[in-house]
Formats: C-alpha cells, sequence, structure tokens
C-alpha cells in the first residue's frame, strides 16, 4: 500500500504546484523600495556580481564598493568555505541599503562552490533513479541547506539534454538525453528548492547539450531546426515554466533556427528572451543571463554594451558582469537617449525585488554562526546522499549473471584497480566480502607489464575492475590510456571480467565487447561501498543509463537485480570485528571448564554473517572437530523454526485464527477439559497444561505393554528409529494425545512453560493442510530457502559423522544419542514433534532468524507478512514477557532475562535445552546462533547455563555495536 501511495504521489507533484508571482507589483515593500531608488539604483540591483574569496583582499574590497556605492542587487560566491561565505554575506548585508540576493552554482550541492559540504551525485547518474522522489527530497536538503547560509538563489538544475558525448562543458551535468527525463527530474530538483523558499534557476536556455564548444571559451553553434529544438532542446524548458519554475538563465549559444544574426548568442537576443522565451513560452518569471565574462558573449561585445544588450534582449538580471561601473553608465546612457526605457527598467527592478520578498529579503533574517559544518552535514542529509548513490548504480549489463557475485560458483576472483597504484576502498571492500585477492595498475606501464599482469589474471574464474581516475570530461579521452585498453581487451578474451566504471560513463566507449558492466559514476568511497555490495548482492539495483554511450550501452539499458536477502559473509561499519575476538576467549574457556565439548557460534549484522566459527569437539575424547557443517540437536528452537513458522503462516493464510479452540482440529479433544483451550494460549504458555509428562514411565515397568510401544526390529508399524536399532511404534502418537487430554490442568491465564501445546499444535497443523508436519515444513519454508541442513531425523539424511552426539540415555534408549532427538517424547513421536526435534547447523538456522529479521522476505522472496512478524514477536500481555510462540527479552526490572541486558525490548528468539539459543534483535538488526551439546554426556551438566555463556556472548557482541 506504501509503495502505491508513493506513486500516485509523485504525478500530483508534478503537477500540483502553485505557480510563484513575479511581476504583479502588488507587494507593498516592493512599491516602497521602488519608489525611493535613482536610475543608477535601479541598474545596480538588476546586477549580480562575482565574489571570489581566493582573488584576495583586494577583490573582496572592490564588493565592497559595488554594495556601497554602486548598490548592486546580489553577489554569486565562487570557491570558498561556509564559514567565510556566511561571515562575508553577512557583511555584505549590513552595509547594502536593499538586501542582496545571495546566489551561488549549486549544481551537484554546495560542495560544488563550498569546502566541507555534500557533494550529491552528479546529474548524469540522478538521471537514471528510477525512484523520482529521491531528486524532490534532494532539491529539498539542497535548499535547506542553502537557507541556512542565507543563500537565496541557486543555479540549478541543469535542463540541457545531453544528446552529445562531446559536449565539454555539459556532459555529465545533465539529467540525460531523454527530454521527458529531463523535464521530470529537473522539475522534481527545481520544486524541492522553491519549496524551501530558494529560488531555483532552470539552464541554459534554449539548450546547451548538442554543442562541441564550451561556451566560456567561445560561441557554440547550434544548427538544428526549430522543430527538432522544440522536441528536444526547448522540451525541458517548457514544462519546467508550466510548473512554475521561478528563473532560467539564457545561453551563450548561437541558434540560427531563432535567431541569424551572426556572432549572436541567444542570451543577447531578443527574438531569444523576449520574443521565444517570454512571449511564445509565456515564462514570467526571472530571466537571467550565464555568466556575461564568459567568451561565448564577451568576445563580440565591448563591456557596456554587452550588459545593454543583454538588458534589451529581455534579461533581467545580468550574471557577472566584467566592468560594473562600466556597465551601469552605458545602461543610463541608453535610458537618457531612449533607446532603454524607464518602464522596462521599472518592470525588471520590480521582477528582482519580488523575488527578494519570495526569498524573504523584506524581513529580517534569522541567521546564526555556530554549528553550520554541523547542520549542513546532518545526518538525514547524509542518509539521502547515501540512498542517492546507491540508487544511481547501474547494472548495464550482465549477460552472464555474474552478479551478484556471491551466488556463483567462482573459486578463485580477483579484484583489480586499473588507474591506480594501489588498491581503492573498493578493491579492499570486495576482499573483505569474499575470498579474493588484490591487483592494482596505474595508468601507463607498457606492453611487457600488460603481458605479466594478464598472465597473471588469467587464472582466475573471474576478475572485478575498478576503473579509477577517469577524466569528467571528454579531453584526453576521459583519461584512458591505450594500456588501460589494451589490457582489458585481452583479459576478457581470457576470463570472466566485471568492469567497474569510477567515473564519466562516456568513458566506457573505449572498452567494448564487456558483458558485465557497472556505472558508479564517481571515484570515491561512498560509490565503491554502494557499488561492492550491489556486486555481492547486497544492495538492490534498477538504475537505467540516461544516456546512449557505444552500441552496447544505450539509453535505459539497465539490469534489475533485487537485494539478496540471503545470509552472506561480511562487515558492516557499524560493528567493530576486533571486538568480537571475544567470543573466543568466552567459548575456550567454557571448553576448558567443560560446560560443554564444543560448540559453533554466528553472529550476523545487517544481513552480513560478521562471525561465524567452530570450536572444540563433539565429544570430551576429542575425536572429531566441530566444524560449520555438523548438525546439532537444536530441543525447543524447534518451537519457533517450525511449529511457530507453520502456525504463522496458516494464521496469514486464514487457514485458522488463533482464538479457535483446540476442539474444532482435534475432535478427540471432546469432551475433556483440554477441548477449549485455544492456539494463542498454547503459544503464550498461559494454557494451564503441565509442562511435560513423561510418557516413558507409562509402560517402562510393564513389558507388555512396552513391546506395544518398542520394537528392536523395524516393520511396518515400528518404522521410526528413535535409538539404535530401536523403533517406535507409528500410532503411539494417539496414545500421547490421550494422555494430554487427561492430564490434570491447571490456571488459564498463568504462565507456565509447557511443551504439550506444542505437540498438540503439530497435529492440528496436520490435520488443516492435509501434510505431514514435515512436509508442509518443507514445502512452505525450508525447500524454498534451500535450508537442506535443517531437518528431523537427520540420520535419513547425513552420516552420523556429521551429526553431534547429545546424551548418553539412562532410560528407554540406554546409549549415546547421536543422530537421535534428545527429547523423549519427540523420539516416542517419531522424532518429529512441534516441540523438539529439528537438527541443524548454526548456518542454517540463521536464515531463518535473517528472514524473520528481514520481516518475512529472504533471498528475493517472501515468506511471512511483516505485519504476522511483528504480532507474534512482540509481547503479548503484561504478565509475562512472552511473544506468541517466541521468548523474548525481559523488560520488567528485577526478573532474569534470557537474553544481554544490552538487547533491545524488541529482541525475540528461543533457547534449546541441549545448550542452544537463537536470537533476533530488530532493533540493533542482529541475528545470534549458539549451538552446543552442553548435556553429552549427561544433562546433570549445568555449567553452560550457570556461567551464562551464551548471555557472555551476547554482551559482546552488544559491545561491538558501541
Amino acid at each position: 500500500m506504501r509503495k502505491i501511495l508513493i506513486f500516485l504521489f509523485f504525478p500530483l507533484l508534478l503537477i500540483n504546484w502553485q505557480k510563484p508571482i513575479l511581476g504583479t507589483g502588488k507587494d507593498r515593500w516592493v512599491d516602497d523600495v521602488l519608489s525611493k531608488m535613482s536610475i543608477e539604483e535601479k541598474i545596480a540591483q538588476l546586477i549580480i556580481a562575482e565574489v571570489r574569496p581566493s582573488k584576495g583582499q583586494k577583490h573582496l574590497d572592490f564588493v565592497d564598493t559595488l554594495v556601497t556605492k554602486y548598490k548592486i542587487g546580489g553577489v554569486i560566491f565562487f570557491k570558498t568555505d561556509p564559514q567565510n561565505l556566511f561571515l562575508l554575506s553577512q557583511k555584505y548585508q549590513s552595509l547594502a541599503t536593499i538586501p542582496l540576493l545571495v546566489s551561488i552554482d549549486g549544481e551537484w550541492g554546495l560542495s560544488m562552490r563550498l569546502d566541507n559540504t555534500i557533494s550529491y551525485p552528479y546529474q548524469v547518474g540522478l538521471g537514471g533513479i528510477q525512484d523520482e522522489s529521491l531528486i524532490y527530497k534532494m532539491g529539498r536538503d539542497i535548499g535547506k541547506q542553502c537557507k541556512r547560509l542565507g543563500i537565496h538563489l541557486n543555479f540549478a538544475p541543469v535542463i540541457d539534454v545531453n544528446n552529445n558525448p562531446e559536449n565539454p562543458v555539459i556532459n555529465f551535468r545533465s539529467f540525460g538525453e531523454d527530454p521527458d527525463n529531463v523535464s521530470r527530474k529537473g522539475w522534481l530538483y527545481a520544486k524541492g528548492l522553491q519549496d524551501e523558499g530558494i529560488i531555483a534557476c532552470a539552464k541554459h536556455f534554449p539548450g546547451h547539450g548538442d554543442t562541441k564548444t564550451d561556451s566560456h571559451k567561445d560561441l557554440p553553434i547550434i544548427l538544428h531546426n526549430r522543430s527538432r529544438l522544440d522536441s528536444i532542446e526547448l522540451k525541458p524548458f517548457k514544462y519546467l515554466i508550466d510548473s512554475g519554475v521561478m528563473s532560467i538563465m539564457t545561453a551563450h549559444v548561437f541558434m540560427p533556427a531563432i535567431d541569424t544574426t551572426n556572432n549572436l548568442a541567444i542570451s543577447l537576443s531578443s527574438k531569444g528572451v523576449n520574443y521565444l522565451l517570454k512571449k511564445e513560452l509565456n515564462f514570467k518569471g526571472l530571466a537571467i543571463t550565464d555568466a556575461l565574462d564568459m567568451k561565448g558573449a564577451s568576445k563580440f561585445f565591448s563591456p557596456g554594451t554587452l550588459e545593454l544588450k543583454a538588458l534589451m534582449a529581455g534579461n533581467d538580471i545580468l550574471l557577472c558582469p566584467s566592468e560594473i561601473p562600466t556597465a551601469i553608465d552605458t545602461i543610463k546612457n541608453a535610458i537618457a537617449d531612449g533607446r532603454f526605457s524607464v518602464e522596462d527598467l521599472n518592470t525588471k527592478v520590480k521582477k528582482v525585488l519580488e523575488a527578494k520578498v519570495f526569498a524573504g529579503l523584506d524581513k529580517k533574517p534569522n541567521l546564526y554562526y555556530p554549528g553550520i559544518i554541523e547542520d549542513l552535514n546532518n545526518t538525514d542529509a547524509l542518509s539521502l546522499f547515501n540512498k542517492l548513490v546507491e540508487s544511481e548504480i547501474c547494472v548495464a549489463n550482465n549477460e552472464n549473471g555474474i552478479i551478484p557475485v556471491f551466488s556463483k560458483p567462482f573459486k578463485k576472483i580477483a579484484v583489480l584497480a586499473l588507474g591506480n597504484n594501489a588498491p581503492t576502498y573498493f578493491e579492499n571492500y570486495i576482499k573483505e566480502l569474499g575470498n579474493c585477492d588484490l591487483f592494482s595498475v596505474g595508468k601507463n606501464f607498457g606492453v611487457e607489464y600488460c603481458t605479466n599482469i594478464v598472465s597473471q589474471l588469467e587464472p582466475y574464474d573471474l576478475v572485478i575492475i575498478g576503473l579509477h581516475q577517469v577524466s569528467k570530461y571528454p579531453k584526453d579521452n576521459y583519461g584512458i590510456t591505450t594500456d588501460a585498453c589494451s589490457l582489458v581487451s585481452q583479459l576478457k578474451e581470457k576470463t570472466n571480467v566485471a568492469l567497474v566504471c569510477f567515473g564519466n560513463p562516456y568513458s566506457m566507449r573505449n572498452f567494448p565487447g564487456i558483458k558485465t558492466c557497472v556505472f558508479a559514476f564517481n571515484d570515491e568511497e561512498p560509490y565503491y561501498k554502494a557499488a561492492a555490495e550491489i556486486i555481492w548482492g547486497m544492495k538492490k539495483a534498477d538504475a537505467k543509463l540516461s544516456i546512449t554511450i557505444s552500441n552496447e550501452y544505450k539509453l535505459n539499458n539497465g539490469v534489475t537485480l533485487f537485494k539478496s536477502d540471503k545470509l552472506i559473509a561480511g562487515s558492516t561499519s557499524v560493528l567493530k570485528l576486533k571486538k568480537l575476538q571475544k567470543i573466543d576467549s568466552i567459548v575456550n574457556k567454557a571448553i576448558k571448564i567443560k560446560a560443554m565439548p564444543g560448540c559453533q557460534v554466528l553472529v550476523a549484522h545487517r544481513g552480513k554473517v560478521v562471525f561465524s566459527k567452530s570450536f572444540g569437539y563433539q565429544t570430551y575424547d576429542k575425536t572429531v572437530k566441530i566444524d560449520n557443517n555438523q548438525l546439532y540437536d537444536i530441543a525447543s528452537i524447534t518451537k519457533i523454526a517450525s511449529t511457530t513458522l507453520a502456525i504463522m503462516k496458516l494464521k496469514e493464510n486464514n487457514q485458522i485464527n488463533l482464538d479457535d479452540s483446540l476442539v474444532k482440529y482435534l475432535p478427540e479433544l471432546k469432551g475433556s477439559n483440554k477441548q477449549f483451550i485455544t492456539i494463542r494460549e498454547i503459544l503464550v504458555h498461559e494454557s494451564g497444561l503441565k509442562d511435560f509428562i513423561p510418557f516413558y514411565n507409562s509402560f517402562k515397568n510393564n513389558p507388555q505393554l512396552r513391546d506395544s510401544v518398542l520394537s528392536y526390529n523395524k516393520s511396518d508399524n515400528f518404522c521410526y528409529e528413535i535409538g539404535k536399532n530401536l523403533f517406535v511404534n507409528k500410532n503411539y502418537y494417539k496414545t500421547i494425545l490421550k494422555e494430554i487430554a487427561n492430564s490434570p490442568l491447571g490456571k488459564k491465564g498463568k504462565y507456565v512453560y509447557s511443551d504439550l501445546g506444542m505437540i498438540m499444535l503439530r497435529f492440528v497443523i496436520e490435520r488443516v493442510t492435509n501434510l505431514k508436519f514435515e512436509e508442509y515444513l518443507d514445502n512452505t519454508f525450508y525447500k524454498p530457502m534451500g535450508l537442506k541442513m535443517l531437518t528431523f531425523n537427520p540420520l535419513n539424511k547425513f552420516s552420523k559423522s556429521q551429526i553431534v552426539p547429545t546424551e548418553k540415555d539412562p532410560d528407554f534408549r540406554k546409549g549415546v544419542l547421536h543422530g537421535y532427538v534428545h527429547d523423549p517424547s519427540a523420539a516416542l513421536l517419531g522424532g518429529i514433534s512441534g516441540h523438539a526435534g529439528l537438527f541443524s547447523n548454526s548456518y542454517q538456522l540463521a536464515e531463518i532468524g535473517q528472514m524473520l529479521l528481514n520481516f518475512g522476505f529472504y533471498n528475493g522472496k517472501r515468506y511471512l507478512k511483516q505485519s504476522t512478524i511483528i504480532e507474534f514477536s512482540s509481547r503479548q500481555n503484561k504478565e509475562s514477557r512472552r511473544g506468541l510462540g517466541f521468548d523474548r527479552a525481559e523488560n520488567t526490572p528485577g526478573k532474569l532475562s534470557p537474553v544481554s541486558s544490552m538487547a533491545s525490548d524488541n529482541c525475540f528468539g528461543h533457547t534449546g535445552f541441549t545448550g542452544t539459543c537463537l536470537w533476533i534483535d530488530p532493533d540493533k538488526e542482529l541475528v545470534y546462533v549458539f549451538l552446543s551439546n552442553r548435556i553429552h554426556p549427561s544433562s546433570e551438566n549445568k555449567l553452560l547455563i550457570t556461567k551464562n555463556v551464551r548471555t557472555d556472548i551476547m554482551d559482546v557482541i552488544y559491545n561491538a555495536l558501541k
């Protein structure tokens, strides 16, 4: 439902705007200020002057003069830091008669001009993002950051349609080559800014995307006819004008289809600004020139004449005139001799003043210096930045299904840093995620070295190449050398290659024939991390290319890869792995004092197995070492890993109701005091049932009765082996159900931990599904999840050496239980019960835990609904800490808790009598598994419990998160 709402909301966001009004002259402050201005002051109000702190004090002093003497309308800041911008802008505001419009060129955020600020992704990558709401959120965040510094106008977004890979100036700054995509994303960015009270400026009208000339250096020429311009270049501008963008920057480009006057940029053309932009497209906002010190404008006109021509063409603001006093004098003279009217001047000044009202400059601003850097880099903004990075990573090609790498049978993987003399964070992180070897090579290395490194890499099943030090611009082939091209070309013929481009995507034209290609757009750590996690299946990838690079990499290419919710080896930035080493000392000490012969310990954080070790031996004679593939009897964890899961699914499917009485499903209970017990009461252990019944005692002293239950020979009736050469009658379950039905019943509503209810629920599940208990679990959970090592009666599938023995049974099975369920009741039920009987290794049990932590989603498939898991894992009442089936952390003061005191209140799971536990902490994103056979050779050994081994390990885990 949530996704549907988002889907419905964003079309509304695109059209449900309130267009900002400029040029109406209705504001009293505007009229009052305008009435007191001289001609010179009005002209100056249309000028935004550059502030370049890097030029030194003399330049800054001149800006003071421009503010005090000439009374300019605004300033634009270039390279500096946030603190300096804040102090300088406040100084200029204090000197100004009329508040200044403070502006910045912040296309990818303030970092385009300011140090120590967030550098958002370039638009070429953002153009491929499928969740367009992120673009709006980015606009809002950048708007908030502008507002924090007292900036009122951001010269963004770029809405040029970049369809020329050789474009030396727009290129990666564009949302791409699809006009509709550019339009939508451009408006979302602009709307985000304007919703925060920042004036957005769409640029560069009427389109600068299809040129090979940099307008900073010369006047570009675009020769397309008007029909072509309407369908591509002009389309985003029409869209943003209709949507309500407040300002548009006019470009220094020559377009004969609009104005044939030689050497005349559109920014200086009345046909381009007055007629096309304002009259034909009905733009009522501010028309702002691109910087007038650029050669595309200044090459053909002298200072003063240039600025006059720009105003007469229809522009409202003159950006960065090179000689401001000259410009003011020239425009003043033109007014005096009638070439430029006072009425036109007043109209423009009114629009500027109204823009200042929108920006809040008619009121005293609430600005403060302390905490600037912290505020600009706040947690929410950084979180959005990371989400944008993750969302723009594009897997353009994945022909052989190499990605995600973890799921493929690659025995040897190499990771090569190409263009960098040492491995970067990307290569090192890949090594952390999997068993990979690292290589690195710079840009220029020659034929001999190329041959050598190819021979070193050829034996690997997969080579992941990180392409580094790629230039942003086309000059010098984006910095790609012939050596690099040769190396990649040879490698792809020898082995599987996955190439990750950390730079301008157009650079991939140099690498034809790559079957697995990932575009990561930027050569920085956040992009390294996101790309690595996508390659390893830890993050979803659904971005598309926003441009056509070559015949192999075309517009909208992009493979959708879903995040694998399957547990994989790895690490997280939050959890400190070194601290987990303390687990070893706790376990080794426990083995030394014979709390258990051995164990398996697994810790997963955020879907990554950060600790997985086996310790000790199967038995104290130290014959067989424990490894991660051996199976333990998990005892009562069976209650949550089988019965509770099944009940959850049946409830979801409306096949049962938790408040149904058992007699509805087990008619043999009719007439007993158990018939009205509900499923809910069983799950919270408040049904009044006894804790257990020693069923064996009912026949152990009666040889005739014993022989009807047990046999030393297998037959059709005695088909379940529950000890060495000992078989139980397949119908004995009926006797067990009868004994439960006839047993005393305690007070309902009082917590008494009981196995009996879970035993009965097995049969409820079988009656409802018409399947054997284990078949339903296999079909619904275990097989689709790939849990081959989570099983009842493991000797049917695995050798005895792979199964860890438990107790030496002193009763009816007489001998070490090796491969047979320890719990005697479960044994008499054929090894399959709702309260005990499952065997598992730590990893497969952790997969159950991870599925629950993922709210029912695992490895691309949903098994349970989020609401179901929340309902069952939540505390059910004040009298008990229990959930439905699940045990939980105890948060009542004075009561013992089965988990670490540092666990969250929402931690849930279960322990097992054999010395096991599975705990899931959704607040901390943790899964913890501990498996041991502490009851070997005797269940009288309680050292594991009294020494708090399991919870001490949990303490270490939580301390590692600090």
